[in-house]
């Protein structure tokens, strides 16, 4: 019985330290702290921007335009076109694989 009496006197103890506490707090009186009310902020106005970007392929149109920019129009469809492929013929095969083995 001696971890029941132990325990009862740690419950004891933090029951008399929490009533101390709250003697401490209501003693003092809260402080109520009261919120300022903000200003609504206002976004600055932007220029409307082009249909292009507002597109869920911006970033597929911005790397096209920098490819060409820096490789060319041939070079850059044959990249596109040989990535394409290649992505392509590659899920090809797996599923013709999973399919022969499963």
């Amino acid at each position: 019985m001696k971890h029941a009496e132990a325990q009862g006197a740690v419950l004891a103890r933090m029951a008399e330290s929490r009533a101390e506490l709250i003697a401490a707090h209501t003693a003092d009186g809260p402080l109520r702290v009261t919120r300022v009310p903000r200003a609504p902020r206002t976004l600055p106005t932007t220029r409307p921007v082009p249909w292009f970007l507002r597109s869920p392929n911006a970033e597929l149109i911005a790397l096209a335009l920098v490819g060409i920019a820096i490789l060319g129009v041939r070079r850059t469809v044959q990249t596109a076109v040989g990535a394409g492929l290649s992505a392509s013929t590659h899920r090809a095969f797996s599923d013709v694989l999973d399919a022969l083995r499963g």
